[in-house]
């Protein structure tokens, strides 16, 4: 029998001391935590200090006088010229690519908006990495990383 009591005087004391703590803690109010989760601020938090990863689009260089390879012969002008393949400048996030003079630390030629359809000239492997040289349609010249690309 004193251990039917026991159980019987704990099962009365326990929800009035459950009671009594919930209704302090209510009473209490908000911790600093839970003020300071009300009080967040996303655009504070978020707000966007870092510098772009692209630089101001610049103008290219004009080609040099006599810069490029000799005129072909009349024979070969005479062939039928290659399918040419295009590209399309994609998988940027919209932050566009940047055309480099050199594969793949050269000096930056152009920045490409997202969509800007290229003639690829030739495909290299770097270091693992495939690299495109392309032309764009104003006909300025340079290497691409193939990654930033997609088939028109």
């Amino acid at each position: 029998m004193p251990v039917a009591r026991i159980v019987a005087l704990l099962l009365i004391l326990l929800p009035i001391g459950a009671f009594f703590v919930v209704s302090n803690i209510a009473k209490a109010g908000p911790s600093q935590e839970a003020k300071d989760i009300a009080n967040f601020n996303p655009r504070a938090v978020f707000s966007d200090n870092t510098p772009h990863f692209l630089p101001t689009p610049v103008a290219a260089l004009p080609p040099e006088v006599n810069s490029g390879p000799p005129v072909p012969a009349a024979a070969e002008q005479a062939a039928a010229p290659a399918p040419t393949e295009r590209v399309k400048v994609a998988n940027t996030g919209g932050a566009g690519a940047i055309l480099r003079a050199d594969p793949p630390k050269g000096r930056q030629v152009a920045a490409l908006r997202d969509g800007t359809v290229l003639q690829v000239l030739e495909h290299q492997d770097i270091g693992g990495s495939e690299w495109l040289h392309i032309q764009t349609p104003d006909g300025t010249q340079g290497w691409v990383f193939s990654r930033l690309v997609a088939p028109e």
